[in-house]
């Protein structure tokens, strides 16, 4: 085994996740079935924990799933914490749709050049809903009564389906580009409770997430100081 596979390999995010072995095996799992790291992955176990021993009141919701890395992670530390807790998931299961003019030149090139904000994949990051149910579901063995997937582009799916959440106490928002953030905080932002944690997966990583995310912040006057997590993310606790 070369020293480059063996950074990263599973069983080292498996001891990056020591020395709580629950914590561990979320990392060995989700490994596979995810783009971001360690460190994302463990800080997103803690910020569960933090959330479910202060009992703040709500269900763990991402959007931008890809193949359920994240998701495992938060399915598994509800499990593990005895707490009954929903996790909604949204994604397109079709990968990113294209970028518009607010997301600048690096999210075009990465979208081959479209950037016109059509609701349509650009074939990047794509995994299928049939992938992730059988990752959450059978192969992490999650309540599907307590996972609950919301199919469709998020300027659909997350309008239409917020005012059926409730509360909300982990919000992670991975949707890379301005409207896909921006839409997300509309809606969802508002339902996430006092002390809940908001995760922003790309706010260092793409001009348009950071630039939704800063704008909305200005619009409501949030002030809670935006806590760097590695070189992309980044989190906010909603006082």
């Amino acid at each position: 085994m070369t020293m480059q596979r063996l950074i990263n390999s599973r069983w080292v995010w498996f001891l990056q996740g020591l020395p709580s072995v629950p914590r561990a095996r979320a990392l060995f799992l989700a490994k596979r079935h995810t783009m971001t790291t360690p460190r994302r992955c463990r800080t997103l176990w803690n910020q569960g924990r933090q959330v479910l021993e202060a009992n703040v009141p709500g269900c763990f919701v991402e959007c931008g799933v890809w193949r359920g890395g994240s998701a495992a992670v938060m399915g598994s530390v509800i499990r593990d914490s005895g707490q009954d807790r929903d996790l909604h998931l949204f994604d397109s299961f079709e990968g990113l749709p294209e970028p518009t003019e607010m997301d600048g030149v690096a999210a075009r090139e990465y979208s081959g050049g479209m950037a016109t904000g059509k609701l349509q994949s650009v074939n990047q990051c794509r995994a299928g809903e049939q992938e992730v149910r059988n990752f959450l579901l059978g192969s992490l063995g999650l309540d599907p009564n307590k996972v609950h997937f919301h199919g469709g582009w998020f300027e659909n799916t997350i309008p239409a389906d917020s005012p059926k959440l409730g509360r909300i106490a982990l919000l992670r928002l991975d949707g890379d580009w301005y409207e896909s953030t921006r839409v997300c905080l509309t809606h969802l932002y508002p339902l996430l409770s006092s002390g809940g944690i908001v995760i922003l997966d790309d706010y260092f990583a793409w001009e348009g997430c950071k630039k939704a995310t800063d704008e909305y912040r200005t619009q409501h006057q949030i002030t809670a100081p935006l806590i760097r997590i590695d070189i992309d993310a980044g989190y906010w606790v909603k006082p």
